[in-house]
């Protein structure tokens, strides 16, 4: 039996190790289209059904069904801004380990077991350490694998108590977020499993929860329109992920996911080591917990969304497969290895995490370029201007209420990442693209890409340049640059702005990342000094330097 205060060196390590995971900055640009639907919802007094923050969209149906999500974050973000926003993932994510937390207690595991479970489920937390509507999912899933688990092992049938509990748990779940799929999913592993091994009363209760949450998912606003989503979303998947970075499969690129691909590696290695053993085939393995694992770490390849899911699912199976494998007395001399090898990992990883801007990472959004616009409302306003599509719903929201966006993060925009995709792959195509949509200009991503061109002189020479690309995809003689920071682009059509306006803020002189074509025209006296030095000026001025 452990010691107290071998227990108690245990938990220390383990919270200093999981506290990273939990600090993390915010950074979803996502947020702030969810916090302008909040603010519709409370100005409002109403659900939104249709688009109100585009000009491409605007009066088309919109299901926002994370509705519920979005007024909580509109209220927390009213009483207390980002902060208080970052301190609602903190406490989402640290119920998520209480109800799994309690799932160890309920399977047996000791207190240095259970641990060591915190920090491997600490790692699993670091791709979606954010606020977004998905923690509500991963909470409530957490809690729907509790209670399967206590029915598996405790032998408890689902009584009319449970299932008006269930029905109520899934009604809130679908307001707040589409992933109460996933734990009706849990709820049909968890049945197939016992009709599988003969037991037919087990899954007719497990069958009848299923049901009882299924009813519960219809009281929302919108009735079945959630499913109807899903099942679009599922149809578009494949082309998602060419688009959507988190739509993508699972990969080894980013090194927030490597500690996953362990879990993922270790998960494999128990069930088949625990599979290889003596007895029935139905004792070798708890089938239901291996199963869902099994399901969402496949899932997770595919679909990196999934890995929430999959490390709550996976935790719990490792911690039991270690005990009940025969492993159960070389835990001490196991896990300190790997935990060792986690901390020097988070050594190397939170240098590398930005807090530049406090609780919220602005690395996704472009914050001084909305500043800019807002400055220059009377320049500005009414212009239709493309916006990168992960950009519009800071836009939308910081620039409120005159500003209208091209498209941000929600769904009804995925029908056109595929043209805007195919546009940007050449400058005549894009050039076209703009054209075609009758857009007045863009905010576009400052870019270090650059494309060769040569230059030919009056006397019949030439000379080869590398030029940034916006040279080509946004000639200056329709396209006027009138701001640049390091993150963002923002081009005019020079026929659409007022002349005075254009004057002062026209960037033909002083333009990023084209260095050698700048000198060469400084050298040869084509730069008038005088102009040079106000743009200058104003750059500086614009930027605060």
């Amino acid at each position: 039996m452990d010691s107290p205060p071998k227990e108690g060196t245990a938990w220390a390590f383990a919270i200093a190790l999981a506290l990273p995971a939990l600090l993390l900055p915010i950074y979803n640009p996502d947020l702030f289209w969810h916090l302008s639907a909040g603010r519709w919802i409370v100005e409002h007094r109403a659900v939104p059904r249709t688009d109100f923050l585009s000009f491409t969209a605007a009066g088309t149906e919109w299901l926002d069904f994370e509705w519920l999500s979005q007024l909580i974050f509109q209220g927390i973000y009213g009483w207390g801004g980002l902060s208080w926003l970052w301190l609602l993932k903190i406490a989402l994510l640290l119920s998520g380990w209480l109800v799994l937390n309690d799932l160890l207690k309920l399977q047996g595991l000791s207190p240095r077991s259970r641990a060591a479970g915190f920090c491997l489920w600490s790692a699993g937390v670091l791709p979606y350490s954010d606020i977004r509507p998905e923690l509500f999912s991963v909470l409530f899933f957490t809690v729907v694998l509790r209670l399967l688990e206590g029915s598996r092992l405790g032998g408890r049938s689902l009584d009319w108590r449970a299932m008006a509990g269930l029905f109520l748990l899934f009604a809130l779940w679908t307001n707040l977020h589409a992933g109460f799929f996933f734990g009706l999913l849990l709820f049909a592993i968890y049945a197939a499993v016992e009709l599988a091994l003969g037991r037919w009363r087990s899954a007719a209760r497990l069958a009848a929860g299923a049901a009882a949450g299924g009813l519960g998912s219809l009281c929302q606003p919108y009735g079945l329109g959630s499913y109807r989503v899903a099942l679009a979303h599922g149809l578009m998947r494949a082309e998602l992920s060419r688009y959507i970075l988190e739509w993508r499969p699972f990969g080894v690129g980013n090194p927030l996911h490597w500690p996953l691909w362990l879990t993922l590696a270790a998960c494999a290695a128990l069930i088949l080591h625990r599979a290889a053993s003596g007895g029935g085939w139905r004792e070798r393995l708890p089938w239901a917990p291996v199963l869902a694992a099994a399901y969402f770490g496949l899932g997770m390849l595919a679909h990196g969304r999934l890995s929430t899911y999959f490390n709550v699912t996976a935790v719990p199976l490792i911690l039991i497969l270690c005990r009940d494998g025969g492993l159960a007395g070389a835990n001490r001399r196991l896990w300190p290895a790997p935990l060792f090898g986690y901390a020097l990992f988070l050594c190397w990883l939170l240098p590398r995490v930005s807090w530049a801007g406090g609780v919220f990472n602005y690395k996704y959004v472009p914050r001084q370029a909305a500043e800019f616009m807002d400055r220059e409302r009377a320049g500005l306003e009414g212009l239709k201007l493309y916006n990168a599509w992960e950009w519009g719903g800071y836009l939308g929201w910081r620039l409120h209420p005159w500003y209208k966006v091209y498209s941000d993060g929600r769904y009804i925009f995925h029908g056109e990442l595929a043209p805007t995709a195919e546009a940007a792959s050449d400058p005549a195509k894009w050039r076209g693209f703009m054209l075609g949509r009758r857009l007045d200009g863009a905010l576009l991503p400052n870019l270090d890409v650059r494309f060769p061109t040569r230059r030919r002189y009056p006397d019949g020479t030439e000379k080869p340049f590398s030029r940034p690309w916006y040279i080509s995809y946004m000639p200056s003689d329709r396209w006027a640059l009138v701001y640049w920071d390091a993150q963002a682009l923002l081009f005019v059509d020079r026929r659409k702005v007022p002349a005075p306006w254009l004057a002062r803020h026209d960037y033909r002189c002083l333009k990023p990342k084209d260095d050698a074509a700048f000198m060469d025209a400084l050298a040869r006296g084509e730069i008038p000094a005088a102009r040079l030095e106000l743009e200058k000026a104003r750059h500086k001025l614009e930027l605060g330097l």
